[in-house]
């Protein structure tokens, strides 16, 4: 299977960040297990004061045929719908294409 990378950057609103920060201490079980069962395999979020950047790594496949059925799942849109109150409305979020991976040596 292949796998994909992606990243994404946008910006929190000032008075959101730890609040923000407080739930992605306790990410909910069930929304993990849906990003599990959509392909997804790594993900991070990193701030930097209110700039906050989103690593995502998926095995291309599985994520591409889940994907319709992770937007439509309920615990998925009440997550984002949560997310999306603590986003700058100002700043659209961006997306980064990957040019280079190093890849992590093998242990053959």
């Amino acid at each position: 299977m292949s796998k994909q990378r992606t990243l994404w950057v946008d910006r929190l609103k000032a008075e959101s960040v730890s609040e923000y920060i407080r739930l992605h201490q306790q990410v909910w079980p069930e929304l993990e297990a849906a990003y599990r069962q959509a392909g997804i395999l790594q993900m991070g979020c990193y701030l930097n004061g209110c700039e906050r950047v989103i690593v995502i790594e998926f095995e291309t496949e599985i994520y591409n045929q889940a994907k319709a059925g992770l937007d439509s799942n309920p615990v998925e849109i009440r997550w984002q719908a949560l997310m999306k109150t603590f986003c700058d409305p100002q700043v659209d979020r961006q997306s980064f294409t990957e040019v280079y991976y190093l890849s992590p040596p093998s242990t053959k």
